[in-house]
C-alpha cells in the first residue's frame, strides 16, 4: 500500500512538473517572419515557375516549418526543390485536400538528430505552378496571391520580382493597394515592396499579359473562350470604387464622431449653468425649511449619480428616525452589558399607541405598516428584522413597501408640476439622449472597423473608441450636471448644501452649539437624509453631557447600532431581491481576392 502511495505521488509529481516545463518552453518559444523574397518566371507554356525565399527568425526550440499551397482543378505544384542555408534539412509533401503541404524538418547537425535553437534561418523553395495563369480571347492573366491568409504570424515585408519578356502591354493591380509600399519597372522586371502584412490577409498580384508573351498553344495554362480584359478592368474599378467610398465613408465618420463629442459641453452650456441668486450665506445653523427629512433626501441628497426628486435608503431610514423623534415609535432596548454611555443590548421598536397613526403622510404610513408586519407582543425586533431580510420571498415583499414608500413620495409631495419649480431636467434628458445614440454609433463603427485593414478605418476605430467613453461618460452623469436648478431650485440647494456643511464642521457647532438636545436631535435625523449621520453623533458626543445622551432614544438608536442594523438589513434586502429578478471562378473571370497561390505556413 505505501509503494502504491510512493509511486502514485512520483507520477503525479512528474507529471506537474512535465506541464509546468511544457507551459514554460511553450512561453519561451515564438518566432517571426521579417521578409518573403519572392521571384515569378512566366513560362512559354503558361506555368509559373516560383521561387520564395522565406526568412524565419526563431526565438527558442524548433524542428521545422510547412508551407501550404492552395491548387485547385487541375492545377499541379512540380519539381519541388528545398534549400535551407547554414542548416540541414529534409522535407516532405503532403496531398490535401485542395493543398499540398510542405514540411521541412530542421537540424543543427548533420546527423540529423537536434533541432534548431535561437537562430535566424532563410527557408528557399522552388517549384513550378501548372495551369494558374488564365489565357482569354485577347488578353492574359496572372490572378496570384504573394501572401496568402493561411500564415500563422504576420509577414514584415514581401519583396516580389516579376520577370517578363517584355512589359510593353503589360497592366497589372495589387490588392488591397493600401499595402504596397513601392512597385516600379526596372527593365523587364516589375518589382514589388510591401508593407507588414497582417496574419489572416492576403496580398494579390493580378495583371493583363499581351499573349505574344506565351506560345502559341500555352500546354500548362487555363485556355477561356472569352474576352477577359473589359471585365478585369471593370472589376479592379469596381474593387477602388468601394476602397475610395469605404476611406471618404470613415473619414466623414470619424470627423463626425469626433465633432459629436463636444455636444454633450454644448448642452451643458445650454442648459446646466445654474441661475445666480441673491443667497450669499457661507452656513446654515437652523435646519432651512419644515420638509420632512424624506423630501430633503429626495431633492439634496447624496450619490453621485442620484436623481433630483428621488428619494433613497437614507431617506428611509431619516423617516424611520423622524418617526422615532416625533413619538410615532418608541425604542426599547433589552439591556445586556454595562457600556461607557450606558446600556447596550437588544434594540426593538414599539409603535406608541397615544399616537394617531392617521395624521401620518402616505409615505410615513408605509413604514408604519412595514415595521407592524414583525410586531410580536407589541414589540418590534430589529435583529428580526435583519434575519428576516436575507431571505428572497421577504426582501422582494421589502422591496416593494421600499417602492411604494418612494411613489407615495413623487407622487404626492414631488410631483411633475413641483419638480419643475425646483429644477429643469431638459438638459440632462438630452444629455442622456446623446449618450444612449452615441453608445450605438459607436458600438457600430467599432465592429465595423474592427477587422478592418483600411487605414482609414483604423481613424474610425479610434474615433469610435473616444465617442463611446464620452457617451458612457454622458450616461452616468449626474443629473445636475446637465439639468438646471431653478432660482427657487438653486437657493434651496445652497440652503441644506450650507447646513450640510454647518452640521460637518465640529469646530464650527463648538462655536455655534444647538440650543437643545431636542435641536440636536432634529439635526441627527436630517444628517441622516443627507448622508452624514455619522459626524453628527460625533459631535453629539463631545458636546452633549452623558446624562443627557441617554435620555435621547435617536442618539441611542443610532449609537447602539439601530441605525447600523438597518443600514445594513436594507442593503442586503436589496441585494437579495435584485439577486432574484431575472474565391475566384475558375472558369471564368475571378474577382479580387481569388487569386492562385498564397496559402500561409507556420511552425512546429
Amino acid at each position: 500500500m505505501n509503494m502504491r502511495f510512493y509511486l502514485t505521488l512520483l507520477v503525479l509529481i512528474s507529471l506537474s512538473l512535465a506541464i509546468c516545463l511544457g507551459s514554460a518552453f511553450a512561453a519561451d518559444r515564438s518566432y517571426t517572419i521579417p521578409s518573403i523574397n519572392m521571384d515569378l518566371y512566366l513560362q512559354d507554356d503558361g506555368s509559373l515557375h516560383v521561387k520564395e525565399t522565406i526568412h524565419y527568425s526563431f526565438s527558442g526550440t524548433f524542428h521545422g516549418v510547412y508551407r501550404d499551397i492552395p491548387i485547385s482543378g487541375s492545377q499541379e505544384i512540380q519539381n519541388i526543390k528545398i534549400s535551407t542555408p547554414g542548416v540541414y534539412s529534409d522535407f516532405t509533401v503532403t496531398n490535401q485536400s485542395n493543398n499540398r503541404r510542405i514540411t521541412i524538418n530542421l537540424y543543427s547537425d548533420a546527423q540529423k538528430t537536434n533541432p534548431i535553437t535561437d537562430r535566424d534561418v532563410d527557408i528557399i523553395l522552388e517549384y513550378d505552378f501548372a495551369h494558374v495563369i488564365k489565357f482569354y480571347n485577347d488578353v492574359a492573366e496572372l490572378q496570384y496571391k504573394l501572401v496568402g491568409e493561411g500564415w500563422s504570424v504576420d509577414i514584415g515585408k514581401v519583396n516580389a520580382n516579376v520577370h517578363f519578356k517584355s512589359n510593353d502591354g503589360v497592366k497589372y493591380w495589387l490588392n488591397p493597394p493600401y499595402y504596397t509600399e513601392n512597385s516600379i519597372w526596372q527593365g523587364n522586371e516589375l518589382q514589388i515592396t510591401s508593407k507588414n502584412i497582417p496574419s489572416g490577409e492576403y496580398y494579390e498580384l493580378r495583371m493583363v499579359i499581351p499573349k505574344n508573351q506565351f506560345a502559341a498553344n500555352p500546354t500548362n495554362g487555363i485556355i477561356i473562350n472569352q474576352n477577359g480584359l473589359t471585365e478585369i478592368e471593370s472589376i479592379q474599378n469596381n474593387y477602388q470604387n468601394q476602397i475610395n467610398y469605404k476611406t471618404n465613408l470613415y473619414a466623414l465618420l470619424t470627423i463626425l464622431m469626433l465633432l459629436s463629442c463636444f455636444i454633450p459641453l454644448i448642452i451643458y452650456v445650454r442648459y446646466g449653468r445654474e441661475p445666480r441668486i441673491d443667497y450669499q450665506a457661507e452656513y446654515e445653523r437652523d435646519i432651512p425649511t419644515e420638509d420632512p427629512p424624506a423630501i430633503v433626501n429626495a431633492i439634496c441628497g447624496p450619490g453621485f449619480s442620484k436623481k433630483i426628486g428621488e428619494p433613497d435608503l437614507d431617506g428611509f431610514k431619516a423617516t424611520i428616525m423622524d418617526l422615532i423623534d416625533r413619538k410615532f415609535l418608541i425604542i426599547k432596548s433589552e439591556q445586556t452589558e454595562k457600556s461607557e454611555l450606558g446600556l447596550s443590548g437588544s434594540m426593538s421598536f414599539k409603535v406608541n399607541p397615544e399616537k394617531d397613526t392617521n395624521s401620518l403622510r402616505g409615505f410615513e404610513k408605509d413604514i408604519i405598516d412595514f415595521l407592524r408586519g414583525y410586531e410580536e407582543e407589541g414589540l418590534i425586533s430589529l435583529d428580526r428584522i435583519s434575519d428576516d431580510l436575507s431571505d428572497k420571498s421577504s426582501a422582494k415583499s421589502f422591496r416593494e413597501t421600499y417602492e411604494n414608500w418612494k411613489d407615495d413620495i413623487k407622487g404626492k409631495f414631488l410631483t411633475d408640476d413641483v419638480l419643475n419649480k425646483i429644477f429643469n431636467k431638459k438638459g440632462d434628458k438630452y444629455l442622456k439622449i446623446y449618450g444612449l445614440a452615441g453608445i450605438i454609433a459607436a458600438a457600430l463603427v467599432f465592429f465595423f472597423t474592427l477587422s478592418d485593414q483600411l487605414p482609414a478605418a483604423g481613424w474610425a476605430f479610434l474615433s469610435s473608441i473616444v465617442l463611446g467613453i464620452v457617451a458612457i461618460t454622458s450616461l452616468i452623469m449626474p443629473q445636475r450636471i446637465a439639468g438646471q436648478w431653478t432660482t427657487y431650485g438653486e437657493e434651496y440647494d445652497a440652503k441644506w448644501h450650507n447646513f450640510k456643511k454647518y452640521i460637518q464642521d465640529f469646530s464650527l457647532i463648538k462655536e455655534y452649539p444647538p440650543e437643545s438636545i431636542v435641536i440636536w436631535n432634529k439635526y441627527l435625523v436630517y444628517a441622516t437624509a443627507l448622508g452624514v449621520a455619522d459626524a453628527v453623533r460625533k459631535a453629539m458626543e463631545l458636546s452633549i453631557p452623558r446624562d443627557q445622551l441617554e435620555s435621547s432614544d435617536i442618539y441611542l438608536f443610532h449609537y447602539y447600532g439601530g441605525y447600523a442594523l438597518l443600514t445594513s438589513s436594507f442593503d442586503t434586502g436589496m441585494t437579495t431581491a435584485a439577486a432574484g429578478s431575472g474565391g475566384g471562378d475558375f472558369g471564368g473571370v475571378g474577382d479580387v481576392g481569388g487569386g492562385f497561390g498564397g496559402g500561409g505556413g507556420g511552425a512546429f
